[in-house]
């Protein structure tokens, strides 16, 4: 009997998102690059399952046939998977599977949530005139309890830019995504709490239009943290810690707010990139 994975490797059928987003997904990019670089991944000892996850799950196939893929794979060998949807896999792994993910939402080695880079033409330097803003969903729910909190501490706050409330839609208007750029130039620092998943594209995007991302989250995750000083380029802040938020920031002086959009950069450039990313990856499987 031979099963074919490509059943569970479908294009993605959906609007791009965010909405610049060109050319493959997280999950499609690194499969590419795994097969570029098999022999490289095979001295590691550790096999990728080769399924694209969030097209596989957004196109509704049972969980039962991918479960009969997954049963199918020898139970002698070590695996890993790379994974951007929010809720994680569904299906059961083979035992001390490693777990590669981007939404957060599961038990894993975290890795950033990135898409395409943001067009050149929309990173020209803006003069600062925000001190901090957030543009983007936040509603009062559970789900989005690190952005509500946010707002209802520093929406008075004359040194703090907030969107409109809003809910999350995939076709982002073009009036909202053209405010987020704006804004967010402008702003020294830029509020990335997390939101439904554990991180956002937001962090990423903040780092290339200048600004210095502000992670704020209440279960930690901060992608190859063993290999990076995010101190060096981000402010991380414990949900629990936020009424003293602006104390941290405004203790940020401008010479060191430039050494950290140099470092957001460099970083970016290393990690943050769909090829730094999937190098990491590697890294990370041939250190374990």
């Amino acid at each position: 009997m031979t099963i074919d994975f490509k059943d569970l490797r479908p294009p993605a059928n959906y609007p791009a998102y965010p909405p610049y987003h060109t050319g493959d997904y997280l999950e499609e990019f690194f499969y590419k690059f795994y097969k570029l670089h098999k022999q490289d991944f095979d001295k590691t000892g550790y096999i990728l399952i080769p399924i694209l996850w969030t097209n596989t799950y957004l196109r509704n196939i049972p969980t039962n046939d991918i479960q009969g893929y997954i049963d199918y794979l020898p139970t002698n060998t070590r695996y890993f998977t790379v994974s951007q949807f929010d809720d994680g896999i569904k299906e059961i792994l083979p035992l001390d599977t490693v777990n590669f993910v981007a939404g957060g939402n599961m038990d894993g080695i975290p890795i950033p949530l990135i898409c395409s880079p943001i067009p050149q033409q929309l990173l020209t330097e803006t003069p600062k005139d925000i001190f901090c803003s957030f543009v983007g969903t936040y509603v009062n729910s559970e789900r989005y309890k690190c952005r509500f909190d946010l707002y209802n501490n520093y929406s008075r706050n004359k040194n703090f830019y907030f969107s409109k409330p809003r809910h999350w839609n995939r076709q982002i208007a073009e009036d909202r995504f053209q405010e987020f750029i704006n804004i967010t130039k402008r702003s020294t620092f830029t509020l990335c709490p997390r939101g439904y998943g554990k991180q956002s594209f937001r962090l990423y995007e903040v780092i290339q239009l200048n600004s210095i991302p502000v992670f704020v989250y209440d279960d930690e995750f901060l992608p190859f943290k063993d290999r990076i000083d995010w101190s060096s380029f981000c402010v991380t802040v414990k949900l629990e810690d936020i009424s003293n938020l602006e104390i941290v920031l405004n203790s940020i002086n401008y010479v060191k707010q430039q050494e950290m959009l140099i470092a957001g950069k460099q970083i970016y450039n290393e990690y943050f990139t769909m090829k730094g990313m999937s190098k990491n990856i590697l890294k990370t499987l041939q250190n374990l």
